[in-house]
């Protein structure tokens, strides 16, 4: 189509985007892209998102045409993303502010800043993905999904991978919709998702007739019911909890901020057992065969580490009686060549009032410059630490395998970022019965990042069909069920939450084949785009 064709087909709509400036396209797509950041937690505003993603298929509608489109196609996606991933994750800078002498609450800004820009680059790749794809008609819907899919899809993975914010989760966890991460997961919904927030864009195509304007918008809306209703379903299904049949789990926080745990103070240690044995409550009440959760972290280490003193064991011990506690920690082991640290996850055994401890996980996936330093031996000589401040950080453990947890099914234990991953959870012979979430969202402060971590977690109920038992410092502890849905959870007011564990279900059709069913799912939407239009071009022949 030449230049004078293709501006007699545009709408007013596609008109307009083609009248901005450069740098007022670049605008707007900041703009789309912070308003995308609404439709996830906590607001969970869908049809925002989706209003924002038609926005980046009209302006890429503008950037297809361009001589430099792949210039252009990049600059609208990197804009996006700058623009959703700062406002998505502006809670990063509350991190800097918990050792201000160390870091200074200066560094948060420039930090958050440098992490939504390099995050973006996806959002850039992806756009000219789709360009590379893109048509002048419905297909470009198609080109969208799939080009922003395989930037997502590499996002997860790339330099340990980094997941959030995935479009899946604009989805409520535990609502019908959301069920379909247990057929295709996270990342399948992800690109559904995509294909079903772009549709309405062609209800600007200026060059075709209402009927071919409006049935994407009809398909897109029969998809949306037939996945609520196939949902809800689902979810009817569930099935009933006979009591007694599975213990009582309780998840609790001390309610103290993570400047408030770090306090230098002889006693600092003690004073956070008291708070969390207060929350824990008596050994000798009606529940005391329980099980008990307690953070990541949950004990700090001002003065020493916990296992290795054993007054603070005893104590702990006393505290639990016959209960069992499930809690994350730092400890250290001694090795020939130096001290090795791990963020760790203990099952702890109480037993006649002594504290046994049962087994570690250590954790596997750790947080780049939070729990480590990548290419340590190059940049300790700037003399940067991780956020943490242990020692030149964290080592990583092995992937995660069932814990034996006395009196309740085998569980795994996920620590804090690895809750954003799927497909963690170890499946066939060795999947577990339930799910176990430790984490310090006290480093997120107080705003929407402890939500979207919480909303993540729940969707890993729905895709492995397990229930999750969390406890979150400064977050949001909670029992939930195998469908995602809340059962019990901490607020401001409470500090634990008590249910008794919710049952396991079938191994979900994405634990057993998550990554074919994902494939043909992109090979359907990828054969869509590659369909003849059906118009007809110079000579008769079809485009």
């Amino acid at each position: 189509m030449n230049a004078e064709a293709a501006s007699a087909a545009q709408s007013r709509v596609q008109t307009w985007f083609c009248a901005r400036s450069p740098w007022q396209r670049r605008g707007i797509a900041t703009a789309a892209g912070a308003l995308a950041t609404l439709g996830h937690a906590p607001l969970q505003l869908t049809l925002l998102f989706v209003a924002a993603i038609v926005v980046l298929v009209w302006l890429l509608d503008v950037s297809a045409q361009k001589e430099r489109r792949l210039r252009s196609a990049f600059s609208m996606g990197w804009f996006f993303g700058l623009g959703h991933f700062t406002t998505g994750l502006y809670w990063v800078a509350a991190a800097f502010n918990v050792d201000s002498d160390a870091w200074g609450p200066i560094w948060g800004i420039p930090a958050t800043l440098a992490l939504a820009s390099g995050l973006a680059l996806f959002f850039g790749v992806g756009a000219l993905l789709a360009v590379l794809l893109w048509t002048n008609d419905v297909r470009r819907v198609a080109a969208l999904a799939l080009g922003l899919f395989v930037s997502e899809w590499l996002r997860g993975h790339i330099l340990t991978g980094f997941p959030w914010l995935l479009a899946a989760y604009v989805w409520t966890p535990g609502e019908p919709i959301s069920q379909l991460a247990s057929l295709i997961g996270s990342y399948g919904l992800t690109l559904l998702t995509l294909l079903i927030a772009a549709t309405p864009a062609t209800l600007a195509d200026g060059d075709q007739s209402s009927g071919r304007r409006f049935a994407p918008m009809l398909v897109a809306a029969l998809a949306v019911g037939m996945a609520w209703g196939w949902g809800a379903q689902h979810i009817a299904g569930a099935p009933a909890q006979p009591p007694g049949a599975e213990p009582i789990v309780r998840v609790a926080d001390s309610g103290l901020g993570q400047a408030e745990k770090w306090e230098n103070r002889p006693d600092q240690e003690w004073r956070v057992l008291d708070r969390y044995l207060d929350v824990t409550g008596d050994p000798n009440d009606d529940n005391a065969d329980s099980i008990v959760i307690w953070p990541e972290g949950a004990i700090p280490v001002v003065n020493f580490f916990m296992l290795e003193n054993p007054d603070f064991m005893a104590a702990l011990g006393r505290g639990l009686g016959d209960r069992v506690l499930v809690t994350g920690l730092t400890r250290r082991e001694g090795r020939a060549d130096g001290v090795a640290y791990f963020n760790s996850a203990a099952v702890i055994d109480g037993v006649n009032g002594e504290a046994r401890i049962s087994q570690f996980y250590n954790k596997n996936h750790l947080v780049p410059f939070g729990e480590y330093i990548p290419f340590w031996s190059l940049v300790s000589n700037f003399n940067i630490a991780p956020l943490q401040r242990i020692g030149s950080g964290f080592e990583a453990g092995p992937s995660p395998t069932r814990l034996v947890i006395p009196g309740a099914p085998p569980a795994v234990v996920l620590i804090c970022y690895e809750a954003i991953f799927p497909g963690m959870a170890p499946r066939g012979e060795g999947r577990p019965g339930w799910i176990v979430m430790v984490t310090n969202d006290a480093w997120f402060g107080g705003g929407s990042g402890p939500y979207q971590h919480y909303a993540m977690a729940r969707y890993r109920a729905i895709e492995e069909g397990l229930p999750v038992a969390r406890a979150a410092s400064g977050g949001i502890s909670a029992i939930v069920d195998s469908y995602g849905r809340q059962v019990a959870a901490t607020n401001a007011r409470v500090l634990y939450a008590e249910a008794q564990l919710p049952p396991a279900l079938q191994e979900t059709p994405y634990a057993q084949w998550g990554s074919i069913v994902l494939a043909l799912l992109f090979a359907v939407i990828a054969a869509f785009r590659f369909i003849p239009s059906g118009r007809r071009g110079p000579g008769g022949s079809r485009k």
